[in-house]
């Protein structure tokens, strides 16, 4: 298991990271930290997710409220990626002739669909 980070961790290594600005993330709920043994602790992912917020706040001035908006679809996205790279193995696990078809079936809805 990864180390948790503290507060005054987290602020140091995410990049343009306040303690201002991590109350109103807070407030958004753009993360929400563990409560442990020496209170909130906050996990690598947690960083990441911050760093993408700063980067986001500073280029597009976004409110709080919006940007935790915009990162739900980003999370949506990358869950709806996963999903995807499991059809693909599916698919190629499929014997030749299957493959072909689904591969012809799915060239053809993407296409009637635009």
């Amino acid at each position: 298991m990864t180390r948790s980070l503290t507060e005054a961790e987290l602020i140091e290594a995410v990049q343009n990271l306040t303690s201002e600005r991590l109350s109103r993330f807070l407030s958004a709920r753009i993360v929400v930290p563990r409560q442990s043994d020496q209170g909130l602790v906050y996990e690598r992912l947690d960083m990441a997710r911050l760093q993408l917020a700063c980067e986001l706040d500073d280029q597009y001035e976004m409110e709080p409220d919006a940007l935790s908006m915009v990162l739900s679809l980003i999370d949506q996205m990358h869950g709806l990626r996963a999903e995807l790279r499991e059809v693909l193995r599916a698919i190629d696990a499929q014997p030749d002739p299957v493959r072909s078809q689904l591969v012809e079936r799915i060239g053809t809805a993407r296409f009637r669909r635009g």
